[in-house]
């Protein structure tokens, strides 16, 4: 459970994510279920710690393997301008997948600037987990693995595939119908 000391001096941003791979059906009319989810919880979290958010950051079907996201780097020019002061996610995994891109702005870059980090699930708190640095680094380093471990499942399924002949497209351009005997 993180508690709030001081909620007032704290101004955040709520960052939310959610990969290509996983959008569903609703994505088509709006933002998909798991970012609504994602924002409707940390909003939650601010809300009942009195803490003031400046805005959400949703990348909504962009992959965590990367930090150069639309919505994460106007975080960080929101960051630079002195608009926020703590950052806000469902867990690790939703702040992104690279280990070293989490080292680099959660431990270090974040600490340069004085900002806070909050992981509601996983129960990180940069300013009162006694093990903020090694717990962050260890869940990286899984959540890393995580995401090299289904490319390697997908692009050997995709393998399989291909050796028996199936259709690797998404839509197959003909289809074969074949005639009753």
């Amino acid at each position: 459970m993180i508690t709030i000391s001081n909620p007032e001096i704290y101004v955040a941003g709520i960052l939310a994510r959610l990969s290509n791979e996983r959008i569903d059906e609703s994505k088509k009319y709006g933002e998909s279920g798991s970012i609504t989810n994602q924002k409707d919880l940390l909003l939650d979290f601010c809300k009942k710690n009195k803490i003031k958010v400046y805005s959400v950051y949703s990348d909504d079907g962009e992959s965590g393997a990367f930090y150069d996201r639309p919505e994460f780097m106007r975080m960080i020019d929101d960051i630079e301008a002195g608009h926020i002061n703590m950052v806000v996610v469902k867990d690790l995994s939703r702040f992104g997948r690279v280990a070293s891109g989490i080292d680099d702005y959660v431990i270090d870059y974040f600490r340069l600037k004085g900002v806070r980090f909050i992981d509601v699930n996983e129960s990180l708190d940069s300013k009162t987990s006694a093990n903020f640095d090694e717990d962050v680094k260890l869940r990286a380093f899984f959540n890393e693995w995580f995401l090299r471990d289904c490319s390697r499942k997908t692009k050997a399924g995709k393998h399989h595939k291909a050796l028996k002949g199936k259709v690797m497209a998404t839509y197959p351009k003909y289809r074969i119908y074949e005639r009753s005997k």
